[in-house]
C-alpha cells in the first residue's frame, strides 16, 4: 500500500488547520466579530490555485454535486438570495478566513499589520486593539504554506501545463463536475 500523501491531502490537512485555528479565533473574539451566517460582505468571485480549484472538485464529485449554480451578477456568484454560500463545504481558504484578524507583513510599514472585516471590532477603541501572534492569524505564513502545496501540485502534473502564477476562477467548477 503506497502511504504517500498527495497534495491534495496537504492542502485539505492545510484547509482543515485554518479551520481549527479560525474556530479558535472566532471563539476567542466572540463579542467583537459579527460575521454570522448570511453576512457576505466580504464575498466576491475569486479565483484560486489549482490544488484548491481540483481539490473543491473532487470533493463535490464524491458528494454527487453535478453542478452548483453560479450568479454572475452577484458579489460571489455562489451566494444564494438569503446570502448564504452554496458550496461552503467545499469553499477555499481565503474564504474560510474572511472577518477574522489577520495579520501581514505590511511593507511600506515596514512591520506587521492586522486587517479585519469593517463589521467585526467596530466597537473597540482602534488604540486599545491590541493584536499579536496568539489572537490573529498569520496570513503571510499560511499563503506560503498554500503556495508550497501549489507547486508541489504542479510538479506532480505537468500534463496540466499550469504555471507557478496560475490561478482559476472559482466560477468554472461547474465545467469541471
Amino acid at each position: 500500500m503506497d502511504n504517500t500523501i498527495t497534495t491534495i491531502q496537504q492542502y485539505r490537512e492545510l484547509r482543515r488547520q485554518t479551520d481549527k485555528l479560525a474556530a479558535e479565533l472566532e471563539k476567542l473574539h466572540a463579542d467583537r466579530m459579527v460575521c454570522r451566517k448570511g453576512c457576505c460582505q466580504c464575498c466576491t468571485n475569486l479565483t484560486v490555485f489549482p490544488v484548491e480549484f481540483f481539490s473543491i472538485v473532487e470533493e463535490m464529485k464524491q458528494a454527487g454535486i453535478t453542478k452548483p449554480a453560479f450568479d454572475a451578477a452577484k458579489a460571489c456568484g455562489y451566494l444564494d438570495d438569503k446570502g448564504e454560500c452554496i458550496i461552503y463545504p467545499y469553499r477555499p481558504i481565503i474564504c474560510r478566513t474572511q472577518g477574522l484578524p489577520l495579520a501581514f507583513y505590511d511593507e511600506p510599514q515596514q512591520g506587521y499589520s492586522v486587517t479585519f472585516c469593517p463589521k467585526n471590532f467596530a466597537d473597540a477603541d482602534p488604540a486599545k486593539l491590541d493584536f499579536g501572534p496568539n489572537n490573529t492569524l498569520n496570513l503571510d505564513e499560511l499563503n506560503d504554506e498554500l503556495f508550497k502545496i501549489h507547486l508541489q501540485f504542479l510538479q506532480e502534473r505537468p500534463q496540466l501545463h499550469f504555471t507557478a502564477s496560475t490561478r482559476i476562477e472559482l466560477s468554472q467548477l461547474g465545467e469541471y463536475l
